[in-house]
């Protein structure tokens, strides 16, 4: 059995050495890195009081995203998705355990000695192919990593997008309950009027239907309010008490100045991270494609020593192997399933990225659009409006004109001041669409370097050749 010993010694080194961690906490740190260069938002390391101090504030959106990343669970779930990664890739890292066998035979006549034998064997193409195995498991941690980013930025982006949807319902809220009080005004001076027997019935009534109109209109409004407030819940994880808290009813104003625009296609695919996912998919597959190619024709080999006692006290010890030989299957249809979920990926690939341009390019256009019409409302149509009304006041208090004629200026003025908010909230809705669009932040200049990757490595997506296999 001396035999044994010499090639544990030989195996076991091979086995410790370039062992994965199964502790997923520095590829935790590189998402988090990734998440810091895009968002400006920590995800790890903060104190789950951080929560507890942006609920007692009036939220901002920004808070809201911080929020919803420490907090939301079906993301925490998300993340483990990396430490399932990580325990493949340290499981790729190690060889198989060598099996050891034994077998006891007494004779049916003398000599009556036992006949002995033990035997010791290991996956030598576990040994072999341990380095490509290892390289193909790297790589769909990379992928997973970059999944999980993309993830995080799409809640970022869907918190902020339900944050300012919530609070301009809110201030819509606020413009029509005045609408409610004119109106209403207007049907009580109206029954006044009525009951005086200076109107008729038909005057009555056309100021009477705009102000059960305009009370329906904000019922509908305070109930889609509640709707979105739930939702905005849901993507912030949060229950019980917590959902108590408050946002500013207004929306930010619009920026004095527009962030660049220019290159913004060639940065989202240098940095979009669903895209970067899409190509190391494709190179992980052409690895694994690398891999079955080259070891096709020997599927299975096992190496190892056996020891026999005879009846006589004889000993027997050499090496065993045992190889399967590749008659009726040799890899054909695995090779070929590879080969096609290769071309596959490839094709996705291809067709991510013209969604990727055409998606920064319909994202850069509602901007602009949205900007528009912001600016064209606030200098054009809420000035008229508001001068309309002061024109109105001062011809009722000449009494040129009568109430009617002052409350429906008044209306029109707060609803021209809706329009404005709508316009607002599309203004910003647009710019997270486009900052998502692009895979970061647009604060700065867009054509300044973008945010290192995690997976730096240039992807070669080519095809293994038919004849990169080894026999």
């Amino acid at each position: 059995m001396k035999t044994v010993p010499i090639i544990l010694a030989a195996i076991l080194p091979l086995a410790i050495v370039g062992c994965a961690s199964t502790n997923p906490k520095a590829a935790f740190n590189d998402v988090d890195k990734t998440v810091m260069a895009r968002t400006g938002q920590q995800m790890h390391g903060m104190s789950n009081d951080v929560v507890n101090v942006l609920l007692k504030t009036n939220l901002t959106a920004q808070a809201a995203v911080t929020i919803a990343l420490l907090n939301n669970k079906s993301l925490q779930a998300e993340f483990e998705e990396i430490g399932i990664s990580q325990a493949d890739l340290a499981q790729a890292s190690r060889l198989q355990n060598i099996e050891i066998a034994g077998s006891w035979r007494f004779p049916n006549r003398p000599p009556s000695a036992a006949d002995v034998e033990y035997s010791a064997a290991g996956n030598l193409l576990d040994l072999l192919t341990m380095p490509a195995r290892k390289k193909v498991a790297a790589r769909n941690l990379e992928q997973t990593k970059l999944e999980v980013a993309d993830k995080v930025l799409q809640l970022a982006a869907d918190t902020q997008t339900a944050f300012y949807d919530l609070q301009a319902q809110m201030e819509l809220g606020k413009r029509l309950n005045t609408i409610v009080e004119a109106n209403e005004a207007s049907a009580d001076f109206a029954k006044r009027q009525y009951d005086a027997g200076n109107i008729n019935d038909l005057t009555l009534h056309e100021q009477q239907a705009p102000a059960i109109q305009s009370r329906l209109d904000l019922m509908n409004a305070k109930a889609e309010a509640q709707t979105q407030r739930e939702r905005l819940n849901r993507l912030l994880g949060l229950s019980g008490e917590q959902i108590n808290w408050q946002i500013a009813d207004e929306l930010p104003l619009l920026p004095a100045n527009e962030i660049s625009l220019t290159n913004l296609e060639s940065l989202a695919v240098s940095q979009r991270l669903d895209l970067a996912a899409k190509r190391n998919e494709a190179e992980a597959i052409a690895a694994a494609l690398r891999l079955k190619k080259r070891t096709r024709f020997i599927p299975g080999a096992a190496i190892g020593v056996d020891t026999e006692r005879t009846p006589d006290g004889q000993r027997v010890t050499g090496p065993t192997l045992d190889l399967e030989i590749p008659i009726f299957d040799q890899g054909q249809p695995a090779i070929a399933k590879l080969t096609a979920e290769f071309q596959q990926a490839k094709d996705n690939y291809a067709a991510q990225e013209v969604n990727v341009r055409s998606e920064v390019r319909e994202s850069r256009a509602e901007l602009l659009a949205a900007r528009e019409a912001v600016e064209f409302s606030q200098k054009n149509l809420l000035p008229l409006r508001k001068q309309i009304l002061g024109e109105t006041l001062l011809q009722y208090n000449a009494m040129q004109k009568n109430s009617f004629d002052l409350l429906i200026a008044k209306e029109r003025e707060q609803n021209a001041e809706q329009t404005s908010i709508a316009a607002l909230r599309d203004y910003w809705i647009a710019r997270v669409e486009l900052e998502r669009a692009v895979g970061g932040r647009l604060a700065i200049e867009t054509n300044a370097p973008a945010p290192a990757k995690m997976d730096s490595e240039p992807m070669q997506m080519t095809m293994p050749m038919s004849h990169e296999h080894q026999h």
